[in-house]
């Protein structure tokens, strides 16, 4: 069996058809190559203090008011972007940046030079090459406990990507791939995501309705919206607050072992008319993706890691254009889905904050910012993590131990089945 980098390198593999329509291994793609620090060099939009994401400035030359206002709906901006190709020479020469001065934290918790590899790989494919990437956003807030990045990318649409002959102005009309960029090394942004357990929406999903709306507006062509971990939540997120309008442009959604939503925000309208169009995928030891409520069926893969290291896509096993599949998730990953989801339904919201607090307070407890801190303080940091817990009031450390026995079960399960 083969991964993701079996499918792009043409030196291991009979390579893809370049013109093949698209398929789930392609959304794994471009939902991995958000994880790159490309701001240095790629067209960039940015967010604004109400999450908003603002026109480029030459966009902005009708105000709304202005009589000539209506034709900017007529006439569409091309696509300003880099291909892939440009983008990999831009990463080596330097352009935009020093050479390893690369932002290796936003390339979230695999090794970043697995990240830059398989970025030159990808660009080196006759596949991908050609596509181009722009409208970068990347978002970091720690006042508000935000992460939000997200890229898009246009397809050199051939016959086989959107069944049309391929189009004249390659910065025209293509399909766009929105990518939302996962969970990065950043205690924020795994705050953030545990902020899900009570807070709807948090901010980084507000950010990914805004941006899908914002690209929509600027450029045509069909939508595809894809993304890991965290990117795959804003990934439907976005798509179910869609306008109608651009309702009808979204082609299909890739959750990639993306968390669910809460138990009223599936069985909302927007939730169940968006489902028909979303796949989600997740590997047989899923925790990441087992996390709230996920009615729908799940696509099971096959990886060649264990435990919560499937949860790395570059470890998901690869035959042709799809992924291998496994019958169902193991008994470990559904054990912790139905503890977590129990615990936490026990758990009033104002609960669920304060253990969410009290776990961060402990991961703070000696000053690290980035889960790589944590890991690397150890075991010099224990007593901090301990005084950090003792300050706790009796009912937090309560949950938070309640949380920490979850996980340990999850564990202890998938051991007792090798």
């Amino acid at each position: 069996m083969t991964n993701v980098f079996d499918y792009v390198m043409t030196e291991r593999r009979p390579l893809t058809d370049p013109d093949a329509p698209f398929n789930e291994i392609d959304a794994l793609v471009f939902s991995s190559l958000s994880y790159e620090d490309v701001t240095a060099f790629s067209p960039t939009i940015s967010l604004d203090e109400d999450r908003e994401v603002s026109f480029p400035a030459r966009l902005r030359a009708f105000e709304p008011d202005h009589p000539w206002a209506w034709l900017k709906g007529l006439v569409r901006e091309p696509f300003d972007s880099v291909t892939l190709a440009e983008a990999k020479a831009s990463l080596h020469d330097g352009e935009g940046t020093e050479a390893g001065d690369l932002d290796t934290q936003m390339v979230g918790l695999v090794d970043p030079n697995k990240t830059h590899d398989f970025f030159d790989a990808v660009a080196d494919s006759p596949r991908f090459a050609e596509a181009r990437l722009g409208a970068v956003v990347e978002h970091v807030n720690p006042g508000e406990q935000t992460q939000f990045a997200a890229m898009t990318f246009m397809l050199p649409d051939g016959r086989g990507w959107n069944g049309k002959p391929r189009v004249k102005d390659p910065t025209r009309g293509g399909t766009l791939v929105l990518a939302f960029r996962g969970t990065d090394d950043s205690l924020i942004g795994w705050k953030e995501d545990f902020n899900m357990a009570f807070q709807y929406p948090v901010p980084a999903q507000r950010a990914a309705s805004a941006y899908l709306d914002m690209v929509a507006r600027l450029w045509r062509g069909p939508i595809v919206l894809t993304g890991h971990s965290k990117g795959g939540n804003l990934a439907v997120y976005a798509a179910m607050n869609a306008t109608e309008a651009v309702q009808k442009r979204i082609r299909h959604v890739y959750s990639l072992d993306g968390p669910g939503f809460p138990p009223n925000v599936v069985t909302s309208r927007q939730y169940i008319d968006i489902q028909p169009k979303v796949t989600k995928i997740v590997p047989s030891s899923s925790i990441v993706g087992q996390i709230f409520e996920t009615p729908e069926p799940c696509r099971v893969v096959t990886s060649d890691s264990d435990g919560i290291m499937q949860h790395f896509t570059f470890s998901w096993q690869v035959e042709g254009d799809h992924f291998v599949s496994e019958p169902d998730l193991s008994p470990s990953s559904q054990l912790f889905n139905e503890s977590l989801n129990n615990w936490m339904q026990g758990l009033t919201v104002e609960q669920r904050e304060r253990a969410v607090d009290a776990l961060f307070a402990v991961l703070h407890a000696n000053g690290a910012t980035t889960f790589s801190e944590v890991i690397a303080g150890f075991p010099g940091s224990i007593p901090a993590m301990i005084g950090s817990m003792l300050g706790l009031s009796a009912q937090d450390r309560k949950h938070l131990l309640e949380a920490v026995a979850i996980l340990v079960k999850a564990t202890i399960a998938r051991n007792s089945k090798r």
